[in-house]
């Protein structure tokens, strides 16, 4: 079920905090009235993962699928292992 918004709340608010207020908002993912209404009503807000930290958990999601790969066909190139490996210690730290 839906729950229709028909209700227009407004408040007033310093530049300093409306620019506080949006940067939260944008780096939650939510807009600024969703934001609001989650934050009012105690639910959760939480901060989506900063792009550059997504990046790293895809390539180390890549490398274990390449390294899954390796170990189901049963060829166990030893520098390949290693160089992923290496990268998967480097994307880590």
């Amino acid at each position: 079920m839906t729950d229709k918004k028909s209700v227009t709340l407004r408040f007033r608010a310093s530049a300093d905090d409306q620019k506080q207020i949006e940067a939260k908002a944008q780096l939650a993912g939510l807009t600024v009235s969703e934001y609001m209404r989650r934050a009012a009503t105690g639910q959760p807000v939480q901060e989506r993962l900063p792009a550059e930290l997504r990046q790293v958990i895809v390539g180390v999601a890549n490398n274990l699928n390449q390294l899954t790969r390796y170990a189901h066909l049963r060829q166990f190139d030893d520098k390949a292992i290693n160089d992923i490996l290496h990268q998967l210690k480097t994307a880590l730290r």
